[in-house]
C-alpha cells in the first residue's frame, strides 16, 4: 500500500467514528489487515493525550469515546491512524498507545478498547448522528458532508452500543496491557 497522507483523507472534527469509517471503506484496503479501535470506559470519560482539539500544552482531552484505525504494514508493523492526534501519521501503534494513554493518567480511568476488523466496521457501522445534537435539535459540531454510516439501510444506530465497553460484542475487548500486546504482534 502506498504511504497514507493525513491531508488526503476525509476529515470532519468531532466525528472520529466517521473519519475512521471513511478510511476503512477505501477500496485499496480490502486486502490489507485493518482494525477499528473504539476506546472508552465504564464512566464514558476517557482521557487521551496528544489530541489536536485538546489543551495546548499536552493535548489532554476528555472524550466519552474515541475511535482510531490500525493497519498492518508489512515492514513497520501495526500503525495507528488517528486524524485527531498530533503524533506522526501514521504512528507505530506501541508509541501511539504510550503517548496517548500514559500510565500515570490512565490508572484512574481504566480505558477499554473494542477492536473490530476494519472491513466489519466499515460494513456494519450505523450512526444516525443523534449523539451530536443538543436537546433543542441544533448540532454540537457541524456534521460531515457525506451521508451518515448505514444511512438508508433501515438498520438501527449501533455506534453508541459499540462504544459501551460493558457489552461483550462485537469485536474483542482489551485493557491497556492487552492492547499493548496486540500492538506488538499478538491478537487480531
Amino acid at each position: 500500500m502506498n504511504r497514507i497522507e493525513r491531508e488526503a483523507l476525509d476529515y470532519q472534527g468531532y466525528y472520529c467514528e466517521e473519519n475512521v469509517w471513511r478510511f476503512l471503506a477505501r477500496p485499496e484496503l480490502v486486502e490489507v489487515a485493518t482494525w477499528a479501535v473504539l476506546v472508552s470506559n465504564a464512566n464514558h470519560d476517557v482521557i487521551l493525550m496528544r489530541q489536536r482539539p485538546g489543551r495546548p500544552v499536552d493535548g489532554l482531552v476528555h472524550w466519552d469515546y474515541h475511535v482510531f484505525a490500525v493497519y498492518a504494514d508489512p515492514v513497520m508493523g501495526k500503525l495507528a491512524l488517528d486524524l485527531d492526534s498530533d503524533l506522526p501519521f501514521p504512528c507505530p501503534l506501541g508509541r501511539y498507545l504510550r503517548d496517548t494513554f500514559p500510565g500515570d493518567v490512565q490508572r484512574h480511568v481504566a480505558p477499554r478498547f473494542r477492536v473490530l476488523k476494519g472491513q466489519e466496521y466499515a460494513r456494519e457501522l450505523v450512526s444516525d448522528r443523534s449523539h451530536m445534537r443538543r436537546p433543542d435539535g441544533s448540532w454540537i459540531a457541524p456534521p460531515p458532508p457525506w451521508p451518515a454510516p448505514g444511512a438508508g439501510t433501515g438498520r438501527a444506530c449501533n455506534l453508541l452500543d459499540w462504544a459501551d465497553m460493558g457489552r461483550r460484542s462485537p469485536g474483542a475487548l482489551y485493557d491497556i496491557d492487552r492492547m499493548a500486546a496486540f500492538a506488538s504482534g499478538g491478537g487480531g
